[in-house]
């Protein structure tokens, strides 16, 4: 899940421009020897469909009683003290499930799993980002890692590398501050349109912003501008993330992961159209896509904007496409749910949100080659079905497949000719 690996040359030479030094790994997972001292173990997990929290339980391996309850924990990982446990900390197992937003389970716990076969004493925060996993880097990378013990803050760096090449050092770009002891991701607002491999790596510092561990070991992306087939304009429902706590570094809650087909992910989260067609000169163009999949209009019916602006920026989107010779494909505005938006994130939509989204998807519904993807979602009351949504605006791991799986169909059937070698 972690991709991290780099020949020792590269290593070396990123190295020497951190004004830290990195180690290569954060540390062997493998048993701890018996004369290292546990200061601290660093455990990780996959993200849990559904889960907005997760609960840690350690237990002692002989009686199987629990020594220790954790919770709530909003990271697919935690940094354990070896404080908060009795001597030898290492014997102990330890196991997780996820929590519901009300705190409830939405599984049962993970098998048990001995405590010293985790990281021991890890000097440098476990990256967990799954771009690797992804057809394409998202452009606009969304960095993500296990909140660092006693960590006040972090800093963040993007290295440019242009190529494998060992001679050819990589440059800083960006570098970003993110404050809060439990911060666990960061939402890059730059995109990333040059062509060649990327670095980034991240530093927990204290609070007075003085470095506390060392750089973690630079996690590579790549950006190609080259063959690119399909394309997705959007917003956060494009951008990727879900229940509330699961951010778009991560594969499960990317509707993009559910497509046979593989799409670059244009998304940024909390676009309105009118942002959607302000970005398509430097967002889209750069890759020129041979179609482009436009899905937007959530963050204008739920905040007043008018389904007639929605239609003209759209409308705009679509004849900038078609101007640069790419099929524009448009996929209908997702439902909403007001109750769970209102009780989980403190949202209320605009009180016509659901005459604007009809007129919204009606339009769009009328071009030949659309995608429905509204009617899959909605309930028998127009609304987001409740079983698909966590916080009410955006759907989770199954809506998102649903999503995912009715693009790909789709474009497939409308454009058999380019996709039959996909």
């Amino acid at each position: 899940m972690f991709k991290a690996i780099l020949i020792s040359c590269v290593t070396t030479l990123l190295a020497l421009q951190f004004s830290y030094t990195y180690a290569a790994v954060p540390t062997p997972t493998k048993a701890v020897q018996e004369q290292e001292k546990i200061e601290k173990i660093s455990l990780v997990w996959p993200p849990i469909a559904s889960a907005v929290q997760y609960e840690l339980n350690i237990i002692d391996p002989v009686t199987m009683q629990q020594v220790l309850n954790i919770k709530p924990i909003y990271a697919a990982g935690y940094e354990l003290d070896a404080k908060s446990l009795p001597e030898n900390p290492g014997k102990f197992l330890w196991q997780v499930r996820g929590l519901d937003y009300d705190g409830q389970p939405v599984n049962n716990y993970s098998q048990p799993e001995p405590l010293n076969k985790a990281s021991i004493n890890a000097n440098s925060p476990i990256t967990t980002t799954q771009f690797e996993q992804m057809a394409y880097t998202p452009l606009y990378p969304v960095y993500s890692w296990i909140p660092y013990l006693r960590a006040a803050k972090y800093t963040v760096r993007i290295y440019y590398g242009e190529d494998d090449n060992s001679l050819t050092p990589a440059k800083l770009i960006n570098e970003y501050q993110v404050d809060g002891h439990d911060s666990f991701d960061f939402y890059d607002p730059a995109s990333y349109t040059q062509a060649g491999q990327y670095y980034w790596t991240v530093q927990a510092r204290d609070i007075n912003n003085l470095p506390i561990s060392r750089w973690s070991a630079p996690v590579k992306f790549y950006v190609t501008t080259q063959n690119i087939t399909t394309a997705a304009l959007g917003d956060s429902i494009t951008h990727g993330g879900g229940a509330i706590s699961t951010p778009p570094g991560y594969t499960l809650y990317d509707w993009q992961t559910y497509s046979s087909v593989p799409v670059l992910n244009l998304g940024y989260s909390g676009d309105t159209t009118a942002a959607m067609l302000q970005r398509f000169a430097k967002d889209v163009l750069p890759f020129h896509p041979r179609i482009l999949v436009i899905m937007g209009g959530v963050n204008d019916v739920r905040t007043g904007v008018s389904a007639e602006e929605s239609i003209q920026n759209l409308s705009a989107i679509r004849d900038l496409c078609i101007k640069n010779h790419i099929i524009p494909v448009m996929v209908t505005a997702s439902p909403i749910c007001p109750q769970k938006m209102q009780e989980t994130i403190d949202i209320t939509p605009a009180p016509d949100w659901q005459e604007q989204l009809s007129l919204l998807n009606h339009w769009i519904l009328s071009y030949p080659g659309s995608i429905d993807t509204y009617l899959l979602l909605s309930d028998n009351q127009g609304l987001l079905k409740s079983n698909l949504t966590t916080d009410g605006l955006h759907p989770d791991a199954t809506g998102k497949r649903i999503i995912g799986e009715t693009i790909a169909a789709s474009l497939r059937q409308s454009y058999p000719n380019i996709f039959t070698q996909q």
